[in-house]
């Protein structure tokens, strides 16, 4: 599966339009043009009219495009506020200008909640906190085959880096190590000796080997342009898979 989940994007969607939604409302029961409708719109500048009517929907929406730990929880927050809005909404104020919030808005807040309830479920809230499990998003992964050596402060064994990344790589299964493990890689590359702490965070199969992804845990600006040096130079052998 190479999408993000459909539910996510359908709600990000009527998020997004949400404004455009209550603006045909007001055209459809009014009758006016849009040109008055919108001059009555603009007139109402306050922070908290402006927010309500024309941008709290929209950055939910927005929020849900791209997953990431901050909008796990900045969508919750929003999603909270527009709960309580609703809840609290009295008859023919701002933003509806009727006696109850548009159906639209009870559909929208309805899958939003039954979203919150799936966040629940450890497959749904990962990729906010994971992004090797963000399928949706492209992960340029090169072939390496580099002979490495890993340690801790009890030993040193050999392994072998399979793929490489600009966040991490995947070595070859050993029973030395496991997964939330802290240790450092040790390899050559291009005649430099090469020594970055990783940290084992998942454990695979790619292409029938049995494998950990470790994540690099950089400690210096100097190691993420190392990195990027040998993912050029692997970049450039065209072997990205």
């Amino acid at each position: 599966m190479k999408n993000k989940p459909l539910f996510f994007s359908l709600i990000s969607i009527l998020c997004i339009i949400e404004p455009l939604i209550k603006v045909l409302y007001f055209k459809a029961i009014t009758h006016f043009d849009f040109m008055v409708i919108m001059s009555n719109l603009f007139a109402r500048d306050s922070f908290r009219d402006v927010f309500d009517f024309w941008l709290v929907y929209p950055l939910a929406g927005i929020l849900l495009l791209k997953l990431r730990k901050w909008t796990y929880f900045a969508f919750m927050s929003l999603l909270g506020y527009i709960v309580y809005s609703i809840t609290t909404y009295e008859k023919y104020t701002w933003p509806y200008n009727s006696d109850s919030p548009f159906m639209y808005h009870y559909v929208v807040v309805i899958m939003a909640v039954m979203l919150f309830m799936t966040f629940l479920l450890p497959g749904v809230w990962e990729p906010f906190f994971d992004r090797r499990v963000r399928w949706w998003e492209p992960k340029v992964r090169y072939p390496a085959g580099i002979n490495c050596a890993l340690k801790n402060d009890n030993l040193i064994f050999a392994s072998e880096i399979i793929n490489i990344s600009l966040t991490g790589a995947f070595l070859k299964d050993s029973s030395y190590f496991k997964v939330g493990d802290k240790l450092d890689l040790e390899f050559s590359f291009l005649g430099k000796e090469i020594s970055l702490p990783v940290k084992v965070v998942h454990k695979h199969s790619l292409a029938g080997r049995n494998g950990y992804g470790v994540q690099f845990t950089f400690n210096s600006f100097k190691q993420n342009v190392l990195i990027a040096r040998i993912i050029h130079v692997l970049k450039q052998s065209n072997k990205a898979v």
